[in-house]
């Protein structure tokens, strides 16, 4: 079981990830926008892969999306977003104060913690925002969604520097060989199917309602079903 001071810390890092999470996806309204046209959420509701929709109601906000698409919608574009959003800020700013030692010591000696982390670095190092940035071009058209979409990449950045000086490594997964080695085969692969996806989801939308829809969500279910399996990640 984790002590006092440990209890203590993990009540200060969850407090700090909670409020910069809600931060973005409840308090700023260009976020809604943002996901809906940077990710492939709106047309996983039009896709038979899942044994019930998408969302709970046609409309509304974040809140009426089921976990599961929510989660698949962010790995599509391997910015994974639910799973590292806020850890840096939390780890940044406790690193920064007089209790950073106290982290570093929590890292180090409680074992629950230390694979969380591990956890997280694991699913950074899977992450690419360079293509999260490609989708974003090429199917993000409101400038404020593109201004928020900077903003998030360089909280995804943040968040690898800040992971890494509390583990201490110079890159990401440097402990795991056999990860590395599998994405420098995989990523190139991926990376193709990431952009053939981009470029469907780009017509797809500028076809709706025509002859050529049915074939174009054939390729998009065939381009989500790749780029889950050379993820690893499915939601």
């Amino acid at each position: 079981l984790p002590s006092k001071e440990f209890k203590y810390m993990m009540d200060k890092l969850s407090d700090i990830s909670c409020e910069a999470y809600r931060r973005i996806v409840r308090g700023d309204e260009r976020f809604v926008p943002y996901f809906r046209a940077a990710t492939p959420e709106l047309e996983l509701s039009n896709l038979n892969i899942g044994s019930r929709p998408a969302k709970r109601k046609a409309s509304g906000g974040v809140e009426s999306l089921r976990a599961i698409p929510w989660i698949f919608a962010w790995t599509q574009t391997r910015l994974n977003l639910p799973t590292w959003l806020g850890v840096g800020e939390a780890i940044s700013t406790v690193l920064a104060s007089e209790d950073g030692p106290l982290l570093r010591k929590m890292y180090d000696e409680f074992g629950s913690f230390n694979t969380t982390i591990d956890l997280v670095e694991m699913i950074l190092s899977k992450s690419d925002a360079t293509i999260a940035r490609h989708y974003e071009n090429v199917l993000v058209t409101d400038p404020k969604a593109k201004e928020l979409g900077q903003e998030i990449r360089d909280i995804h950045d943040e968040t690898e520097r800040a992971v890494m000086d509390l583990t201490g490594h110079s890159k990401l997964a440097e402990h795991d060989l056999l990860l590395s080695r599998l994405m420098s085969v995989r990523n190139p692969y991926v990376d193709c199917l990431n952009v053939l996806q981009t470029e469907t989801l780009k017509r797809l939308r500028e076809n709706e309602g025509s002859e050529k829809e049915d074939i174009l969500k054939d390729a998009l279910l065939t381009t989500i079903t790749g780029v889950a399996n050379g993820m690893g990640n499915t939601g």
